[in-house]
């Protein structure tokens, strides 16, 4: 007997492979009419960038308020991402909702993925800081694959 998945996790960064992953949970979602739940994680190394806390410091503007604003357009960028992912879901007839965590990828993912009982977890093989050509799999799918208390599909 098939396993009812019935909430997929799609963690999405933008990259080449995770449009793909969402390509690919589209379709699943379609055959076993499930509802997709969009993460984007925004990671710390993504808000604290050194230049920003320097730029802040130089300009007087002290380091905290500098990270404040950054914080503040990544968050309002990744909310932005989202609606245009939930928005290409509907278009293709697939129920979606999103989730926007400041946290470690890998951290969040897995975090999600239980606080909110995914049944699956589609995702790319590698994200916007993996090397091309070198990886075959990026550090937080290994992270989510490693210890995922449900099915990973990671697409390529």
């Amino acid at each position: 007997m098939a396993k009812n998945y019935s909430s997929i996790l799609v963690p999405l960064d933008g990259s080449e492979y995770s449009k793909r992953a969402l390509d690919e949970a589209i379709e699943v979602s379609k055959r076993l009419d499930s509802q997709l739940e969009l993460l984007h994680v925004v990671s710390a190394s993504a808000i604290q960038p050194t230049g920003v806390v320097l730029s802040g410091v130089i300009k007087g503007k002290g380091a905290s308020k500098a990270v404040d604003e950054f914080v503040k357009k990544a968050l309002s960028g990744a909310h932005g991402f989202m609606q245009e992912c939930v928005a290409y879901c509907k278009n293709k007839g697939v129920k979606a909702s999103y989730k926007v965590v400041t946290e470690s990828p890998g951290k969040a993912i897995l975090d999600q993925a239980k606080r909110s009982e995914s049944d699956l977890i589609i995702m790319g093989s590698q994200g916007l800081r993996g090397i091309k050509k070198v990886k075959v799999l990026g550090s937080v799918s290994r992270q989510v694959l490693e210890n995922a208390s449900c099915p990973v599909v990671v697409v390529h």
